[in-house]
Order: structure tokens, then sequence, then C-alpha cells
């Protein structure tokens, strides 16, 4: 089976609700329904109009182990990405068609994603050869979310008319689907290259300034100017995230505030805190966030005491440290630490 998704998701992504709805519809094909599925997470995979609703990445981490479970299959995303499709996503599919070139689809794809999935990113990397199209994890999707989606666009391929073998070279995926190398390959329509460390599409860079068949620059401006509206209606993750490095650097030094935080942005503390909310975060998200991080790296590192790494976050004393630490990992620091030491020693 896939591996489980343990690590902690970050709060603030959020994913569009037409994915559990086809992770609900892709079970059917192994006679499993939504009544299957957790309780509390059905209300995301109802067959209803959820176009405007969302699902925690956390909830979304949930649904697809729930569904891995259920299917016994570790080409559960794969095959969900194949044979699902939404209106949102047929819409990308349209945009891409619509442009003239085939480099121009590819930069619409790359362009319109965040609209699609927000937990997954797409850049381009050109040689002299190839053109590598990697798929970038935002905060900590579900492995076979990462399929799914890799799954979508090669969909997108097969509408461009243009003969998907001569474009698609190979495909990497970072998990080792060995016993299943045949079907990846039959699912994909190309080549697979396993246990890689990125998901990526590695395409014939040749083809890049070729025509499109159904090019349509009427059909092409009005797609892309309500596109255009569809992500400015998104919110900015990556200005949290920007402060949330600026949050590292003032706990690095011992001396982390709202003010000092707000400072290098020439913003007020309010003003910060409005920005931030358009994230679906607060300061305090983000201090708690760094200070989770830094803590269990530094237990890891084993060079700190738990008394040392208290000061270093900031924390008044180790007793509020512990319950902290027992917050986010739900086990003490000492005994994360045990069990950091045990899986570092080799059997």
């Amino acid at each position: 089976m896939t591996p489980q998704n343990h690590a902690l998701s970050s709060e603030r992504v959020h994913e569009r609700c037409f994915w559990a709805q086809g992770i609900a519809q892709g079970l059917e094909l192994y006679g499993k329904t939504v009544r299957d599925l957790p309780a509390d997470l059905r209300q995301h995979c109802k067959p209803s109009d959820l176009s405007q609703m969302h699902i925690s990445q956390s909830d979304m981490n949930r649904l697809w182990n729930a569904a891995a479970k259920l299917s016994q299959d570790e080409c559960f995303g794969l095959r969900m990405g194949r044979h699902y499709q939404s209106n949102t996503l047929s819409l990308l599919a349209l945009s891409a068609a619509s442009s003239e070139t085939l480099g121009e689809a590819i930069q619409r794809l790359i362009r319109f994603m965040p609209i699609f999935s927000s937990q997954v990113q797409l850049y381009s990397v050109e040689d002299d050869q190839y053109l590598t199209l990697y798929f970038q994890p935002r905060g900590n999707p579900h492995p076979l979310h990462m399929e799914a989606v890799m799954s979508q666009c090669n969909k997108i391929w097969e509408g461009l008319g243009i003969g998907r073998a001569s474009l698609m070279l190979e495909s990497r995926l970072t998990g080792e689907h060995e016993r299943n190398r045949d079907l990846c390959e039959t699912l994909l329509g190309n080549r697979v290259r396993l246990g890689a460390k990125r998901m990526s599409f590695r395409l014939n860079r040749s083809l890049l300034r070729k025509p499109l068949p159904n090019a349509d620059a009427f059909l092409r401006k009005r797609l892309d100017a309500s596109l255009e509206d569809m992500l400015s209606d998104l919110p900015n993750l990556d200005f949290a995230e920007q402060v949330k490095q600026r949050i590292r650097v003032l706990v690095s030094e011992r001396e982390v505030s709202e003010e000092l935080v707000a400072t290098p942005f020439n913003m007020s503390p309010r003003h910060l805190r409005r920005k931030l909310s358009e994230t679906r975060t607060t300061y305090e998200k983000l201090l708690d966030e760094v200070r989770m991080e830094l803590a269990i790296r530094l237990i890891k590192e084993g060079k700190l005491n738990l008394g040392r790494i208290a000061f270093e976050l900031g924390f008044l004393d180790p007793s509020s440290f512990t319950r902290a630490f027992r917050r986010w990992t739900g086990m003490s620091p000492t005994s994360f630490r045990s069990q950091a030491k045990q899986s570092a020693v080799p059997s």
C-alpha cells in the first residue's frame, strides 16, 4: 500500500471539494460508496454543487488514506485521475487546447494550476532536448493526490490533438510502484521511472512550437480573462510563507514579536493581521508552526537538551514547552526523542 502521510499538514492549505467528490466517484470502481468513508468527511463528497466549498489539507489527506485502505490499490490516485473529470478541470483542459502552440498550452497549465489545486504547483525546466514539468507540493499533500493531479494533466495532453506518444517521453513518480509498473505505464501511457526525488513529466522540447489543431483565439481571449479573475481571488499563501520566514529569523535571535515581524513589510501589526486573515491564518498560528518545526528538528538532531531547546524557542519554562509539544505531536518531547533515536539505529 502507499505509505500514509503522517506529517502535519499546513492549516492554510485548503483544497477544492471537487477532489473529494472525485475520490468518492473513484471508489465506485471498487464497489465502495460515500457511506464507507469516515462520517465527518462525507459532507465533502456528496453529489451536489460544492464548487464554492473547500476542504482542509488534513481532512483531504484523511480521505486519501481512507480511499487507499478501501480500494487496496497502490495506483488509486493515478486511476482516479484517469477516470474522473470535473467541470472545473475540463475548463483547464479547454484553455490549454485553445492555445496557439504546445509551449503556450504548457505555460497556461502552469499559470492557472493554482485555481484547480492549491496543493500542487507546476514549474518547468528546459535543456537542449527536454522540457521537464515538475509537480511541486504545497504544504503536505498526500502522495495519491499528487499522482491524481499528474494523471489529470496527462489527460490534457490527449486533448491537444498532437499525439501524446510523441510528446510524452517519461513520467517520474516518487512512489515505489515496482509491482505495478505495467499498470502505471498503462494509466500514464508512457515509460515510468519510479523512486524519483520529484514527480515530473519529461516532454519532447522539439514540439514546443508545434501549432495546435484546436487553437481558438476567440475562445482563448475569453478563457484567459475568466481564469485571471479566478486567479486574483485566491488567497496569497506566499505572503504567509514570507511572514513565516521572518518569524524563523526572529526566533533564532530569541526576540520575536508581532511588531518586529511587521516592520520589514512596512505594515502595522493591525495591517499584518488583516493580510494574514486573507490567507486563513494568524500571527499566532505561524509562530506556533515555526516553533513546532524547530522543536522537531532540534530534538532529532540531538545536540541540545530539552531545557535548552525550550529556551531557544522562547518558552518561559520546560513545562510550557512540554504541553505545546504534546499538542503538536501527541507525545512528550522525551518520548519523541527516544523514538527518534530508535529509528536512527540501523537494524
